[in-house]
């Protein structure tokens, strides 16, 4: 027994804590949900909490207390990375926000598109009907049309070549 009159802790259960704290720490808990606490503690290692706060509170809860203390205060570059991992997702939700109001954009101007150019044929089509109905009432027949790549083939045709004549001085 020490002074303050607490028992010294049976082995096995010492043994028990200690495995459930490194899982703790390790952020694998098995059988608890993971937090730095004496409560977790003693559920992970599948012990009655009483056993921690009140039969042991010197030897084993004291302990315990001061080693997840001192696991949860972060080194200055921990915190710097934990900064920087902030402003990166920060910077990420701002290009995920920038991106979905552009696919939005696209889109309405992809509609937009669309009815121009559907109204366009439409403007088209009246004004070849009116074209068709004026020259009808002036009795006018229109040529027929002669599609365009034939047209373009026409114009470009290749020459043939010719046997070159003999010059005067040859």
């Amino acid at each position: 027994m020490s002074a303050a009159g607490e028992p010294e802790p049976p082995d096995e259960l010492v043994v028990k804590l200690r495995a459930a704290a490194d899982r703790l720490l390790a952020g694998t808990p098995l059988h608890s949900s993971g937090k730095l606490t004496v409560l977790d503690l003693a559920r992970e290692a599948q012990v009655k909490r009483w056993l921690l706060t009140h039969k042991y509170p010197n030897r084993l809860m004291a302990k315990y207390q001061a080693e997840f203390k001192a696991a949860q205060h972060k080194p200055e570059p921990v915190q710097a990375a934990e900064r920087t991992i902030e402003a990166l997702r920060e910077a990420l939700a701002k290009a995920r926000k920038e991106k979905r109001r552009l696919t939005d954009l696209v889109h309405t101007y992809a509609v937009m598109i669309e009815q121009l150019a559907q109204e366009r044929a439409e403007a088209i089509n009246e004004r070849d009907e009116a074209l068709a109905a004026r020259d009808a009432a002036f009795g006018v027949t229109a040529l027929p049309a002669q599609p365009r790549d034939t047209r373009d083939r026409n114009a470009r045709k290749p020459m043939r070549k010719c046997d070159p004549q003999p010059g005067p001085f040859e």
